[in-house]
């Protein structure tokens, strides 16, 4: 039977509805998302993730524009004009111009400053895929003419890779010439894999330069960008629906924990049936009075105040842990202060070094694993590496820190694989933890606080996202869970028990999430098998108590046919959008096996569980 609370998880589907318009010519297509382009393609071949253009205030907010008129032309090309006006008592008006004729696009934007406007960037932006670029060279002409010949990075950089240029050429699969011209101010990338987004980030101005700038009113804005492309051969597209597993390498489950707020936790809650392998908590100046005898493995997270002597604040962590008896398994000890972000070459706070509180902490918690790394983003660990690695090294994962759409949120996965090469070469490959792992926020490194989500929609830096509770966050966390698993991923943490990214209600219901938690639990202790991830699909193999079984996921909102070779798909359970209120019946269990008549065939979002026959 289901029951009522399916109705709580229900959202303003009109709030949430992503419109895109596809568009396309002899040569590109694309999708018009509002003022944004989105998966711009070249004879069917990727060559822009988004196009946009966006102002930005003074504390990196972006204003949301008055589209006063709005045109388009399909007459000879595609063509796309809009009058905007930003800000409120700040205002600059701009006609921008995209216009995507046979082999070329070109961003134009002529604008007045109507006011003095204070501003840390103003101009047009271009997301540059993954595929097919990563490791690939590319001639950066510089702002004296000098050109440099580079590769897009496969290791992320902690700063960007390439600063104040005005032109690029590359050439992407033996095949596509590709040459970007930038008019009216020079233009700088960042590698956005730092955030878990899955592309380079090509934008105006450099952040080298002083932040924010004043434009005078009266003065003129000028912009243009010029992509011109070239088809040296036919392109040929290799099948894009075999999916082959790799044998050669394999792994152990992972272990599994969760965040809680407080080490009592009621005999009657519902995740005491669960074997969380530990409890993570934070540690504060408020657990001073909590008594506590649990023999639950505790992973404590430890700000500290670094204008104190690290010696110091340590001998609070201790005295907390032996006067509860608690049973001390991980701690993570990081200055509160890196719960804010600092740019590679501005300036840092004055801290002491992290291995000096690593030091101490090894000699004082002797019995427990010293865990390496930042309570935020990788990015923020990437910024500020140890200068030595102990048990583990840990990080949490976003995907709403630049892009809260949909399009954006499922393209993370594919940046997972970059993010843990890089953590791998420069941690000498320590074991890692991962999390929490969710859609919405749990710290705001990048501005005051995080953004109070009120109207429950798609928004960056929030601190809850409406898709929490749906088969979106189910798939979403799946896909990020198999692209993580590797030899150093040990452990993970995905939700808290209540709140914002929980797997309960305060009245102790449970929400989805809840029994992917409960899945995932049950699959300790099996041995695990990569699947190549093909066309946004995903997929382990698993050996539990000698049986084979496989799970497979569809990140992405489109259909698809998958083949798998070998693999008997005819018993399994899908969960996907047709019968996602079957997860809220009282019996509801990834393991309720049917036969199915189109087995290969993949629904939007939808989660396969296979058991081998």
């Amino acid at each position: 039977m289901i029951i009522n609370q399916y109705l709580n998880y229900m959202y303003n589907s009109k709030l949430l509805e992503e419109k895109f318009i596809k568009n396309s010519n002899n040569n590109f297509t694309l999708l018009k998302d509002n003022l944004f382009f989105r998966n711009i393609t070249f004879q069917n071949f990727q060559i822009l993730k988004m196009i946009s253009f966006l102002v930005r205030d003074k504390n990196w907010n972006n204003y949301d524009p008055k589209i006063l008129n709005y045109e388009e032309n399909f007459d000879t090309s595609l063509e796309y004009i809009f009058d905007l006006e930003y800000g409120i008592d700040e205002i600059l008006k701009t006609r921008n111009v995209i216009l995507f004729s046979d082999n070329s696009i070109t961003l134009s934007s002529e604008g007045e400053f109507l006011t003095d406007f204070w501003t840390n960037r103003i101009g047009f932006n271009l997301l540059i895929p993954l595929q097919n670029h990563v490791g690939s060279n590319i001639i950066v002409t510089k702002g004296n003419d000098l050109k440099e010949e580079k590769k897009f990075p496969e290791l992320i950089k902690p700063d960007q890779p390439f600063f104040k240029f005005k032109n690029l050429a590359y050439t992407l699969d033996d095949s596509l010439l590709v040459n970007i011209n930038f008019e009216g101010i020079l233009f700088e990338m960042e590698d956005q894999r730092n955030w878990g987004d899955a592309s380079y980030k090509i934008y105006s101005g450099s952040l080298l330069n002083p932040f924010p700038y004043l434009e005078k009113g009266g003065s003129n804005f000028s912009q243009t960008v010029k992509i011109d492309v070239v088809n040296k051969k036919q392109i040929s597209f290799p099948s894009k629906n075999i999916v082959k597993i790799d044998h050669t390498t394999p792994y152990k489950f992972p272990k599994i924990g969760i965040k809680i707020d407080s080490l009592i936790i009621p005999d009657d809650n519902l995740i005491n049936n669960f074997d969380y392998y530990y409890y993570l908590i934070d540690f504060t100046e408020d657990f001073t009075n909590v008594t506590s005898r649990s023999q639950n493995k505790v992973f404590l997270v430890a700000l500290v105040d670094h204008t104190n002597d690290p010696d110091d604040e340590l001998k609070k962590i201790y005295n907390f842990v032996t006067e509860n008896t608690i049973n001390l398994d991980k701690i993570l000890i990081c200055p509160k202060i890196y719960l804010n972000s600092f740019q590679p070459a501005g300036e840092w706070p004055k801290v002491p070094e992290l291995n000096e509180y690593y030091k101490i902490a090894k000699k004082m918690f002797s019995n427990s694993q010293i865990v390496s790394g930042m309570v935020t983003n990788f990015t923020e660990l990437n910024r500020k590496r140890p200068k030595m690695f102990y048990d583990l090294v840990s990080f949490s994962f976003t995907p709403i820190v630049h892009d809260s759409s949909d399009f954006g949120v499922l393209n993370t996965p594919e940046t997972i694989p970059y993010i843990l090469k890089t953590l791998k070469n420069f941690s000498n490959s320590t074991n890692v933890h991962i999390g929490p792992i969710s859609i919405g926020m749990h710290f705001n490194p990048y501005g005051e606080s995080l953004v109070s989500n009120k109207n429950k929609i798609r928004l960056e830096m929030a601190d809850s996202d409406p898709r929490h509770d749906q088969l979106f966050s189910l798939t979403w966390t799946l896909a990020i869970f198999i692209q993580s698993i590797n030899k150093e991923s040990k452990f993970f943490t995905f939700n808290s028990v209540y709140g914002h990214h929980g797997i309960l209600n305060k009245d102790n219901t449970k929400r989805p999430l809840y029994h992917l938690n409960n899945f995932l639990i049950s699959l300790t202790n099996s041995e695990i098998f990569k699947f190549i991830p093909v066309n946004e699909v995903y997929g382990l193999k698993i050996i539990l108590n000698d049986k084979n079984y496989y799970l497979f996921v569809n990140s992405s909102k489109q259909k698809k046919d998958i083949n798998i070779p070998e693999i008997n798909f005819s018993n399994q359970y899908k969960l996907n959008l047709k019968n996602y209120t079957d997860i809220f019946n009282n019996d509801f269990s990834f393991f309720n096996f049917k036969k199915d008549l189109n087995p290969y065939a993949f629904e939007p979002l939808e989660i396969k569980f296979i058991e081998d026959k």
